[in-house]
């Protein structure tokens, strides 16, 4: 693995919560459609929280369970891998050093 320069360390900080917080937002958006349809009467109230249930028991226990098993280059480079991170947020240097994480992430998400 490769050595992190302090100030690398704190940008890996940055972008590993810009990541989660990207993948949280996706995760989330799903939900407030299930909101949505119920405020706008499609739904039973019933349904709403089936799919709150669900979401509890399935889409944020694999997230929460993803960035912990995760050090933070590999949630960075896991991040650029998915397009949760836009590549000109990470410095060059740091972005050459996760390089081989990137490409293996983007091999394991085809």
């Amino acid at each position: 693995m490769a050595e992190f320069s302090r100030a690398e360390k704190k940008a890996l900080r940055e972008l590993a919560g810009a990541a989660y917080e990207a993948e949280a937002r996706l995760a989330l958006d799903e939900l407030d459609a299930h909101f949505q349809r119920w405020r706008e009467g499609e739904t039973l109230g019933s349904e709403l929280i089936a799919a709150i249930h669900e979401f509890h028991q399935q889409d944020a226990r694999v997230l929460w369970s993803t960035y912990q098993a995760l050090k933070e280059p590999d949630i960075v480079a896991r991040g650029l891998a998915l397009g949760l991170i836009e590549v000109d947020s990470v410095p060059d240097q740091l972005r050459s050093k996760l390089a081989p994480l990137v490409a293996h992430f983007s091999r394991s998400s085809a």
